[in-house]
């Protein structure tokens, strides 16, 4: 294999990976919302993938190449994610299953693909608007046919949160496809993170958000370690540099895996079961979303 040929399977290689952290993050939220309020966890991880990052500073500095305007969406891309995202994420988890969670992330390109055509112009098949559709219609299915349990306390307004967090996923894809033409995919990601913390540092003065009497558990801090430097820092950045070499709309179609990884460790970890009417549902789903990538 030549160096070319690795070259080009770095990007697609990076979103896999990506995936598989992605996927081990609902479960890993699952376990942290057991001790910490969504809006602590969210901060507390930020900080630890925002610590991450300062080892790489002084050689970030080095590469990077601004454009005048640049702020502005370095400015949308913060307030899209991590803030919003991982606020509508924070208080999915909660009210719903990490399954189902994992699998409405699947709506990522739907979202991708229509902010690219309402932003940025492209052209969308009728085929693709007919997946979005089909697609649009399992989440909706998926997320009625719920039925409440210890996993899920209330699915629908889980659910919901959940898909408006992908939402502003979509819109950040967006910045960092328009922002990685001058920037590294790592400086782009610290960015993100320390933004996300002076955001979110306020919670620990706000009552009933602060960190928990006794300090938490073991698990609760290993997630926190885990959704910090293995997601925040390492998803992020795999995703970041997957969408640096290839277009935004076919890096987010890997996000379709997320889905798999999520559902699989679901039921090993944390015992989760999807009925037989949500498997065909989120069938529904992952369809909508392949026929909308079809060329």
């Amino acid at each position: 294999m030549s160096k070319a040929d690795v070259y080009s399977y770095a990007g697609p290689l990076a979103a896999v990976l990506a995936t598989i952290l992605w996927g081990g993050s609902y479960v890993a939220m699952k376990f942290a919302l057991q001790v910490f309020h969504p809006m602590t966890m969210i901060f507390l991880l930020l900080v630890v993938s925002s610590i991450t990052f300062l080892v790489f500073l002084p050689s970030m500095l080095k590469k990077q190449q601004y454009s005048r305007g640049d702020w502005r969406i370095f400015l949308i891309l913060a307030l899209c994610e991590p803030c919003m995202y991982f606020i509508f994420e924070g208080y999915a988890l909660k009210y719903t299953s990490a399954s189902q969670a994992g699998m409405l992330s699947a709506t990522l390109p739907i979202f991708v693909g229509a902010f690219g055509y309402l932003l940025l112009k492209e052209k969308i098949s009728l085929t693709a608007w007919a997946g979005c559709l089909i697609a649009i219609c399992g989440a909706i299915w998926l997320s009625l046919g719920a039925v409440a349990n210890e996993h899920a306390p209330n699915p629908l307004l889980g659910n919901f949160l959940q898909v408006s967090g992908m939402a502003f996923a979509a819109l950040c894809a967006i910045c960092v496809r328009r922002l990685s033409r001058g920037y590294t995919p790592l400086f782009i990601t610290a960015l993100q993170s320390w933004a996300g913390v002076l955001f979110f540092a306020p919670v620990l003065v706000i009552p009933g958000m602060g960190l928990p009497e006794g300090g938490g558990t073991f698990l609760a801090w290993s997630s926190i370690v885990y959704l910090g430097l293995g997601v925040s820092f390492g998803a992020y950045s795999l995703y970041n540099f997957s969408i640096s070499r290839m277009p935004a709309a076919r890096a987010s179609m890997f996000m379709n895996l997320i889905p798999v990884f999520t559902l699989i460790l679901g039921m090993i970890i944390l015992g989760e079961r999807l009925t037989v009417e949500q498997c065909f549902a989120s069938a529904l789903v992952l369809g909508g979303v392949a026929v909308s990538q079809k060329t």
